[in-house]
């Protein structure tokens, strides 16, 4: 990363401060912080949320998935310095910007998200 606020945007990338995070999101303009291009099957980013009475950062891992067989699922991890291991997946041809969108308000929505992984249907093909 190059430019002014480079160094910025490598805090955000790596620390679990929400607050950090929140406040680069912010100047920046941006809703999250993308690790990885779009359109893309699978897509790495980070976002501010909450999770068990408490704002965190998000280190996601968002899955388009294609394949009948495929439960959609959400995959909690436990925290690290870097923030809480998300990984989402859903029935997507791709993932685009409005499809990221629409994870994170699902995910900050999840009034009772806990730990571990959880199944809720099948991809649709």
């Amino acid at each position: 990363m190059t430019g002014p606020g480079s160094r910025a945007a490598a805090d955000a990338a790596s620390t679990g401060d929400p607050a950090l995070v929140a406040d680069y999101l912010a100047r920046s303009g941006q809703p999250f912080l993308l690790l990885s291009a779009l359109p893309a099957r699978r897509v790495r980013l980070r976002f501010t949320g909450p999770f068990a009475g408490a704002q965190v950062v998000w280190n996601c891992e968002f899955i388009a998935l294609q394949r009948d067989d495929q439960p959609c699922f959400i995959e909690v991890g436990e925290p690290t310095v870097q923030g809480v291991p998300l990984a989402v997946g859903l029935p997507l041809p791709s993932i685009d910007q409005a499809a990221v969108l629409k994870m994170m308000v699902m995910i900050r929505n999840y009034k009772r998200l806990q730990r571990g992984r959880h199944e809720f249907g099948r991809s649709v093909g």
